[in-house]
């Protein structure tokens, strides 16, 4: 397991966020909609993990009343397998419970067995699938769990 450093992204962070996109998704978020929300933070919170200078991963949450929306999470390949990605759950998990909120939700894509897996292990639990969601007509799997997650 690396320690990673868990801190609130920066405007200056776009670029490596897209790339850190670019290596993890087909269909990445648009660098534009990263620029934007980093220079206007209101409506959500974005989450760096650092490892020796270099953004490993990050992730985004928002919230609806007293739930959180895990919005995206996406560790570079280079660190995967090496619990970035459950550092920065655990501090999504910390600011949602700060927030007041009982329960997070997540949309993950129906092929992505491996992400679907390291949300059962967290407490998440499929409650619909949603068809056509993913640009190409992927469907979603819409997964909740109760705050505290289960982090092991």
């Amino acid at each position: 397991m690396l320690i990673a450093d868990i801190d609130f992204c920066v405007p200056e962070d776009a670029g490596q966020l897209f790339s850190i996109e670019a290596a993890c998704f087909e269909q990445p978020w648009d660098r534009r909609v990263i620029e934007h929300d980093l220079a206007d933070m209101g409506q959500v919170v974005y989450m760096k993990a650092t490892l020796a200078g270099r953004i490993a991963g990050y992730g985004v949450l928002g919230r609806a009343g007293r739930a959180a929306h895990l919005m995206n999470i996406a560790v570079h390949p280079d660190y995967r397998s090496r619990c970035v990605g459950l550092q920065l759950m655990t501090a999504f998990d910390e600011i949602a419970r700060e927030w007041g909120c009982g329960r997070m939700r997540l949309e993950v894509r129906s092929t992505n067995a491996r992400a679907r897996d390291f949300y059962v292990k967290l407490g998440f639990a499929c409650i619909r699938t949603e068809r056509n969601y993913y640009a190409g007509g992927e469907d979603a799997i819409i997964m909740v769990a109760r705050l505290p997650l289960q982090v092991k």
